[in-house]
């Protein structure tokens, strides 16, 4: 698929009415469980019990009082779904488009194309928690982004296979032309394009813990379709509490006479 044709479908995903992520509610929360598995003579959380009397100085009934406030609080805070936004900035200007041309050296005209109609998007985010999702940062920002993840990575590159996926840990000869163009939330976690070198085009995470690079796709538009076709892998390990262990991402249909 072409790289405005590619955009243009992603675009359409963006614009899905009451996007939302769901989640399981289970039977008891870590604490219910704790508390359950007390009352029941559990060995290991006797022992959580009585180091927490000890260190806390204080009665049974006043660490079982706080274990419930704890367990309260999570049960509280579980939702069955956590609804999402997705947000797409203005077109950038053409100065600024045009040294991302240069920085990408034909590398990826899905990125280039997206930038042309967006200078940056908000995706998939928490609309109780706004520091969650994954942000595509404003091209303006692109230059500190990759200096900034420059000065994490050291050492000779060394590449290895976990799970089907690529890992590179130490800092590729590629890293210094690389275009950082995204992160997710809170987390130092960021995407970036390869532009040079045997993975020219493709586009890796890097991971804080540990401090690795992960190849996520081939190309923008293999990403972009993942993302659209199910984004909990890569949200549910890297984007933070919102998505994590959702077991299904939906979104309402279309009513007659939208979309088109």
């Amino acid at each position: 698929m072409a790289a405005p044709a590619t955009i243009s479908a992603f675009l359409v995903f963006c614009a899905q009415r009451n996007p939302r992520f769901v989640h399981p509610i289970p039977q008891r929360t870590p604490y219910e469980q704790m508390l359950h598995d007390l009352d029941n003579g559990d060995p290991a959380v006797q022992t959580a019990f009585n180091w927490a009397r000890q260190t806390q100085n204080a009665g049974a009934e006043a660490i079982r009082a706080e274990w419930r406030r704890y367990a309260e609080a999570e049960r509280a805070g579980i939702r069955r779904h956590v609804h999402v936004s997705h947000s797409l900035a203005p077109p950038p200007d053409q100065d600024a488009l045009d040294d991302l041309c240069i920085a990408l050296d034909g590398a990826s005209e899905e990125l280039l194309e997206l930038y042309r109609r967006h200078d940056g998007a908000s995706l998939f985010v928490d609309r109780e928690d706004q520091g969650n999702g994954l942000f595509f940062y404003p091209l303006a920002e692109l230059e500190a982004e990759r200096a900034a993840l420059s000065d994490r990575l050291d050492g000779p590159a060394m590449e290895t296979v976990e799970d089907g996926r690529l890992q590179i840990y130490g800092r590729p000869d590629w890293l210094g032309s690389a275009v950082v163009f995204a992160g997710l939330g809170y987390a130092p976690e960021r995407l970036l394009l390869a532009t040079r070198g045997e993975y020219r085009g493709s586009v890796f995470l890097f991971s804080h813990d540990p401090e690795l690079l992960v190849q996520l796709a081939p190309s923008l538009g293999a990403l972009l379709e993942q993302l659209s076709r199910q984004p909990i892998p890569l949200l549910g390990s890297y984007g933070g509490t919102s998505y994590q262990n959702a077991s299904a991402y939906e979104a309402d249909p279309v009513a007659a006479g939208e979309g088109g």
